[in-house]
């Protein structure tokens, strides 16, 4: 999934939410950052190192391109529309929907870890804890 889709879907799921797109992308680049750290770094792969919005932003610019690719390959893609709305119901207030939003956007991180653990060998002194 891109950026400009993950963005566009999660302002369908929330409409005339009042945030920036830079307050969103702020929100892409710490997801892929954790996504990277709790599950990526820990297999033996370099399938994923030129993709995510913590990789592809420019810091000099502060730009990350609408059609930069993210981190979570399909069918696990969803994380991110998901874990937008759900940063957006949280700094509403709405926490019932914040709590729904985030259940299904770890739903979806969790399938992904699961299949990282199938697919690629783990890092050397790598212990799985998720």
């Amino acid at each position: 999934m891109t950026v400009g889709k993950a963005i566009e879907t999660a302002d369908k799921l929330r409409p005339n939410n009042g945030f920036d797109r830079e307050l969103k992308i702020l929100w892409l680049r710490q997801a892929d950052a954790g996504l990277r750290k709790s599950v990526v770094d820990k297999s033996d792969t370099t399938d994923f190192d030129a993709v995510g919005a913590d990789i592809l932003y420019d810091r000099e610019q502060e730009l990350l391109r609408q059609d930069a690719e993210l981190l979570l390959p399909e069918p696990y893609d969803s994380y991110y529309t998901h874990y937008l709305a759900a940063q957006m119901d949280a700094a509403l207030g709405e926490t019932d929907r914040y709590a729904n939003e985030m259940q299904l956007a770890n739903e979806n991180q969790q399938e992904f870890a699961a299949w990282c653990r199938h697919t690629y060998l783990p890092r050397m002194a790598t212990k799985w804890r998720y």
